[in-house]
């Protein structure tokens, strides 16, 4: 395609067409704006920062100017983490825009999709995102489609929905790929990379999230290159390579602290907390937990600080303190209580795993049985084979598909290095003829040059005069 000129010339044109129209149709942003709408996912604090000190302005800028305003900030509460004050922007941003359909409006849904599905109301988040996605369709915006997409996905994987996620995830993906976005493909391998260690399939996991990883790097988006960073090195720990985890966590740590983020702050311990678990070093185990734990406060997720507890349990109970640890799985049980997820409810199943097993420690077995029979009943209930069976056909096929992919790459890249071998010999071919020429023209020279001499040579004593 790059030879044909002509082609060429009318994609250039068509994508300049293109954008003067969405340009036609965007808001006229102020230069401090424009800024953070650059740097949000670089510099969130600092665009946070920059963003506030013009908010007493709010009510002197046009509609437009306005929703953009609140959909950043909403972007930023939610990759700091602050999910709640993410709602309330993104309510706002919602009840503002009630009569457009823009792209800001899209990402306004998904904030607040995204908001919702932090505090487990998974079918409303659902309905956000829905609605996102058809906003989205109908602008043409296929960014914003990839995004809906992914978002979707991860909700529906929470929620168990494996096999609907997984095709989400696959299409997204050759979306990102076909679009050469390096910020979607970014996001859609990170999730991709999830899901598959979610499905014990940790090396193809791990695949994703190395990708995931270097496109954030490069992108030099700091906060999701730190979440990436800890979903790999968690990935690592269930591969039982707990020392490359051990390292990455203390990389995580130091830029955490640099960063002085109280979020990646607790998520560095607690993956050292549970590393240290692992590995069987209590002391460090629990010492790490407990600095986790002065972070607590800055999670606003109910499923994080129920994990928490979970994982204190287990840490307790390795060392033997029983009671302590059933005070911490009671305190995890209460957060997911009366949760209607099914992805809540087969975690919750770990709990009473846990339970029976420190009746058992502490000779209660009577209690302990009781409880395993619940556990049985409790995972019987939420198993689903045919679930299961669908969603390994489809990441199959999306493997096949991939490596198909892949092999159409290498095959094209072959041919590629044969074409240019054979330009290298035509070249080669093409200096030998030169030479050949240059040697042949030489030697008539040489010859004539050789004829005209022994021609003088010949002539040369008729010309002299007698001797005396």
């Amino acid at each position: 395609m790059n030879s044909k000129t002509l082609w060429h010339s009318i994609l250039l044109c068509s994508w300049m067409w293109l954008s003067q129209a969405s340009a036609a149709t965007e808001p006229v942003l102020p230069v401090w704006l424009a800024e953070v709408q650059q740097n949000k996912y670089k510099k969130p604090e600092a665009m946070l920062q920059l963003a506030k000190q013009y908010e007493a302005e709010f009510g002197r800028w046009p509609l437009e100017v306005q929703a953009v305003w609140l959909s950043e900030v909403a972007m930023m509460y939610e990759v700091l983490g602050r999910y709640r004050e993410q709602m309330a922007l993104a309510e706002r941003g919602l009840a503002l825009t009630a009569d457009q359909k823009t792209p800001t409006r899209v990402e306004l849904l998904y904030s607040m999709g995204f908001a919702l599905e932090t505090q487990r109301e998974y079918a409303l988040a659902n309905e956000y995102y829905q609605k996102g996605m058809t906003l989205a369709e109908s602008l043409q915006n296929e960014k914003l489609m990839i995004q809906g997409l992914t978002n979707l996905a991860a909700m529906l994987s929470e929620e168990n929905e494996s096999p609907k996620a997984l095709d989400m995830l696959k299409q997204a993906y050759d979306r990102a790929v076909k679009l050469n976005d390096i910020e979607m493909l970014a996001l859609v391998q990170a999730e991709l990379g999830l899901m598959y260690t979610m499905l014990a399939v940790e090396d193809e996991g791990q695949q994703f999230l190395e990708e995931s990883f270097k496109l954030f790097d490069k992108l030099g988006w700091a906060k999701s290159k730190l979440m990436v960073w800890y979903n790999l090195a968690s990935t690592y720990g269930y591969l039982d390579k707990q020392e490359q985890a051990l390292a990455i966590f203390d990389q995580m740590l130091k830029v955490s602290l640099e960063q002085e983020d109280p979020v990646s702050l607790y998520f560095a311990y607690m993956g050292l907390a549970n590393t240290n678990r692992r590995m069987k070093k209590l002391d460090a185990a629990i010492t790490y937990i407990e600095k986790a734990e002065t972070y607590l406060p800055s999670l606003q997720s109910t499923f994080q600080i129920s994990e928490h507890h979970f994982i204190k349990a287990k840490i307790f109970r390795s060392l033997g303190q029983i009671s302590l640890a059933m005070q911490q799985v009671d305190l995890a049980a209460e957060q997911l209580d009366e949760s209607k997820n099914i992805s809540d409810r087969f975690y919750a199943l770990h709990f009473d795993d846990l339970r029976a097993r420190l009746y058992a420690d502490a000779g209660n077995y009577e209690k302990a049985y009781q409880t395993l029979d619940k556990f049985f009943e409790a995972y019987i209930d939420l198993q689903d084979n045919k679930r299961d069976m669908d969603v390994q056909k489809l990441r199959l096929s999306f493997d096949a598909e991939r490596q198909e992919a892949r092999n159409q790459l290498l095959e094209k890249d072959n041919e590629l290095q044969a074409l240019k071998l054979q330009e290298i010999e035509r070249n080669r071919q093409i200096q030998w003829l030169w030479l050949a020429i240059f040697a042949c023209t030489s030697l008539v020279l040489f010859i004539l040059l050789l004829w005209q001499w022994t021609r003088r040579r010949a002539q040369l004593p008729q010309n002299l005069p007698p001797s005396a």
